[in-house]
């Protein structure tokens, strides 16, 4: 297939806000795909190259792409980046770009999204001396040949950002309907494999090849998510009596794959972290003699014994070098609350309590390294209430509460299990903008524009935190974001949706001045969490609870 037919389908994504309407282009599309052009095809539609759990990255950011269509095109690279701070979007600013070029070349060639696909695999299999020079080469062959329209999205496919409005749940059913379907047997394929094209490709093949796709280890999925409540009341409505109530662990969440001598660790946001936890590796190697997956909650401990936050462990997450020295500096403690599979056999469809049976006989506890989770079972609301003010007596964040006949269901936020933390209400938000300081601050970015998820998983602006922050945050945070600078306007930035931010406030108003229609009330940095992508912030509908629920508004 030319890739141009796949740039006129993006093209038509982008002419509509129907979610029908886009669902039914892109089954029109996918039916006359070839199976390696539909996997390709599926990972362009979802922004990216390779599935989120994969390792293989491309390495190319907006500066770089810049440089080789300046070359190109013999515009300068100060033009280029006049034309992204106009339009905000490096596909727009680079057509636009390719539009006015002053160099001419005669003998070019049509691309196909063969050819696209293998370029951009080789660009993610550079590395190390020269690799840049190898990679522009690829990059200057590719632009060189496409039109200014390819030009567009072939950028946006780099940087991973294709602005089209398509998002899992409109490829999901593009592919049920396709394939005739329910989308609910996409829906559950996704989930244990974690690979859209993948889930394409065995949907051809009928609901019993679909059914087939399970957990694989070393193949890492979405974790379950928890919904947030306010009281063990109303988490009892929800998950029912007796519950399982656990310990919520201020740390850092993992999923840990075990096979022979194997072990992998990832990330809530499927980053491979094994090298920076070489001490969990460890542990687990002593603690599990099957080949599992299991999740559990990683805390920082000092060397006293007492449990440390979240910033502390966190720093560990983005490390790359002197990791030895880092793991002497902060010991770590995991404690594991979740098995997903044992010795071949899936437990997703398990429940819960069975599920925690089996870890039970799984983990051979070592003591200050890797630990059940605590964990009672109980109707009684004064003992939840009292094992919950013992957690925070802990330093712990709060409780878990879990239905015990629950399944465990990959990436979604479910009613089987609730949060309940302190009083003090916090959100998971996304920086989606921000402004320069002045001052002496002048070279610092210091007021951040909030964002919170739609109901189609789009980012809306809820309100701008400044005060409160230190220096310290505010250059981590300039240092964060300025990768993700989209374009720059005086001293408005637009970021990148990627970064979350945990944001306590004192109340939650109606505003018509952001397009949540909410705003919050004296915002106040809590913290950077860098365990969670964007798809984990808080939703509107969770703004919405808060703000019906509290008796003031």
């Amino acid at each position: 297939m030319e890739f141009s037919k796949l740039c006129e389908t993006f093209k038509l994504f982008e002419k509509t806000t129907s979610r029908l309407e886009k669902t039914e282009i892109l089954t029109i599309l996918l039916k006359d795909l070839e199976n390696k052009e539909l996997e390709i095809t599926i990972q362009f539609v979802l922004g990216s190259i390779f599935p989120n759990w994969s390792a293989q990255k491309i390495g190319i950011g907006e500066k770089l792409i810049i440089k080789v269509v300046s070359d190109i095109t013999g515009i300068s690279e100060k033009e280029i980046l006049l034309f992204l701070k106009e339009t905000g979007d490096i596909g727009c600013s680079i057509e636009k770009a390719m539009e006015q070029k002053k160099q001419v070349f005669f003998l070019s060639e049509s691309l196909t999204l063969s050819r696209v696909y293998n370029d951009l695999l080789k660009l993610s299999n550079y590395e190390g001396k020269r690799s840049q020079e190898k990679k522009i080469r690829i990059l200057s062959g590719l632009l060189t040949n496409a039109s200014p329209i390819e030009a567009r999205y072939l950028s946006r496919i780099l940087v991973e950002t294709m602005r089209t409005g398509v998002a899992e749940g409109i490829v999901r059913d593009a592919i049920a309907k396709t394939n005739n379907l329910p989308s609910s047997k996409v829906e559950k394929a996704y989930m244990v494999s974690n690979d859209m094209g993948l889930v394409a490709r065995m949907a051809r093949e009928g609901e019993e090849a679909l059914s087939s796709l399970s957990l694989k280890i070393f193949r890492p999925i979405k974790m379950m998510a928890a919904q947030k409540v306010a009281t063990i009341a109303e988490g009892s409505k929800i998950v029912g009596l007796p519950c399982a109530i656990e310990y919520k662990y201020d740390g850092f969440r993992m999923q840990i794959h075990k096979k022979g001598k194997k072990i992998k660790i990832f990330t809530r946001r499927l980053e491979d972290v094994t090298a920076q936890f070489k001490d969990v590796v460890d542990a687990i190697e002593k603690s599990v003699i099957d080949e599992c997956i299991i999740e559990g909650e990683t805390i920082g401990v000092s060397h006293n014994g007492k449990w440390l936050p979240f910033q502390k462990i966190s720093r560990r997450i983005k490390r790359k070098y002197d990791i030895d020295e880092i793991i002497e500096k902060i010991p770590v403690m995991t404690n594991i609350f979740d098995i997903l599979y044992h010795n071949g056999n899936s437990l997703i469809d398990t429940p819960f309590k069975e599920r925690r049976r089996i870890l039970e006989t799984v983990i051979t506890p070592v003591e200050g390294k890797l630990v059940l989770s605590k964990m009672i079972i109980t109707d009684n609301e004064n003992e939840a209430n009292a094992f919950f003010s013992e957690s925070l007596s802990k330093g712990n964040e709060g409780i878990m509460l879990k239905n015990l006949e629950s399944p465990y269901v990959p990436g979604l936020r479910v009613g089987n299990m609730l949060k309940m933390k302190s009083v003090l209400e916090s959100l998971d938000c996304i920086i989606i903008g921000a402004e320069w300081g002045t001052g002496r601050r002048a070279n610092l970015m210091g007021t951040f524009l909030l964002a919170i998820l739609d109901e189609d998983g789009k980012t809306v602006p809820i309100g701008k935190v400044a005060t409160g922050i230190t220096d310290e945050l505010l250059e981590t945070l300039t240092t964060k974001l300025t990768p993700l600078v989209e374009y720059e306007k005086g001293r408005e930035l637009k970021i990148k949706p990627d970064l979350v931010v945990e944001v306590a406030y004192e109340e939650i108003q109606k505003s018509p001045t952001y397009e949540s229609g909410f705003a919050l009330r004296f915002p106040r940095l809590i913290r950077l969490r860098e365990d969670k992508g964007p798809e984990d912030a808080d939703t509107i509908l969770r703004v919405f609870e808060i703000y019906e629920s509290d008796d003031r508004y």
